[in-house]
């Protein structure tokens, strides 16, 4: 049986919640506990295993003279019934007297537990959240099964390796300033029903960016009478919805409400049509650029003096020196 177990993962939750405040500069997380912050090199290692693939940890502590310890070990290493649940487990195993029981004291601080029995049995989720402390239970195979069913679905060591890859190409696409293309790059992680650390990090930028957004909606100031800066505005509204409609839908949803309640009058319905053809020639441009001139050109010839015909005009003069 595996000897080992431990905290990291803790530390990875700790980190992800504080770096999803700040979503201006998504940085993927250490896979590795921050000093001080550590319970022992040989725990963190089991820890840090187990929060990347979504593993729930399986901690036995008992003292050195602890006569019942030694049984549960045995048998949980031993037993053809437990085997395929124990495999699903990290292991880890704490000595709470003998050279090792620094190790004991420090997981106790850590998980905030200070009974004295031994043994005792531990379940942490892979995110560092502590489901069970205390006695070994009598029915060990449903204990296993429950703890299991309760800790989210694993992930194997290539989907880890997919989703990290996803964390980064999202941070280097909101450094672009895509960050439309950011949330579609983390949003497959997002969705797998996992603790795995880069599913936490993936769920944590989705949330981080779905409140800046939200809280931008709610910011944007638009009157109908207020010229080419309101009409960028309501264009950035009808751009939300289209943009986030599959990957946030919250923020969509808000969106389209928004650009709703704006379209209520005559003068606001003109706003929306506006935006809705800036936006329609913003899209094409990115594609083509002669497709996003020509429709640029068409806002100017039908509506020349419009507030959209300004917009057209100046983002016109940026294609035209841009690289075609």
């Amino acid at each position: 049986m595996s000897s080992r177990f431990a905290s990291a993962a803790r530390a990875t939750c700790r980190a992800v919640a504080r770096g999803a405040v700040i979503v201006a500069a998504l940085v993927p997380l250490s896979a590795v506990a921050a000093d001080g912050e550590t319970i022992s090199e040989q725990v963190d290692a089991v820890m840090s295993r187990a929060a990347r693939l979504g593993m729930p940890v399986l901690a036995v502590a008992s003292t050195d003279s602890c006569t019942e310890g030694p049984l549960l070990k045995q048998r949980l290493a031993a037993d053809p019934i437990l085997q395929p649940l124990v495999a699903r487990f990290g292991l880890v195993e704490l000595r709470m007297s003998g050279d090792d029981r620094w190790t004991w004291k420090r997981w106790q601080e850590h998980f905030d537990t200070h009974r004295r029995q031994s043994p005792q049995v531990f379940v942490v989720r892979a995110d560092g959240k502590k489901m069970f402390s205390g006695d070994p239970p009598a029915d060990l195979v449903g204990f296993l099964h429950k703890h299991l069913a309760q800790c989210g679905q694993a992930i194997v060591p290539r989907q880890a390796q997919l989703f990290e890859s996803q964390l980064e190409a999202a941070s280097q696409l909101q450094a672009a300033g895509d960050l439309a293309a950011a949330v579609r790059a983390v949003t497959p992680a997002a969705r797998v029903p996992s603790h795995a650390r880069p599913v936490v990090q993936s769920i944590a930028f989705r949330a981080a960016v779905t409140k800046r957004l939200l809280a931008s909606i709610e910011r944007l100031a638009i009157d109908p009478a207020a010229g080419a800066d309101s009409l960028a505005a309501a264009e950035e509204l009808v751009a939300l919805g289209d943009e986030y409609a599959t990957t946030l839908p919250d923020v969509a949803r808000a969106a389209r409400e928004r650009t709703a309640l704006i379209g209520r009058e005559p003068a606001g319905r003109e706003m929306v049509r506006q935006a809705q053809l800036l936006r329609r020639a913003a899209v094409a441009a990115r594609r083509s650029a002669d497709r996003g001139l020509a429709l640029y050109e068409q806002i100017i010839a039908t509506d020349p003096d419009s507030p959209a015909a300004e917009l057209a005009a100046v983002r016109l003069r940026s294609i035209d020196h841009g690289p075609r």
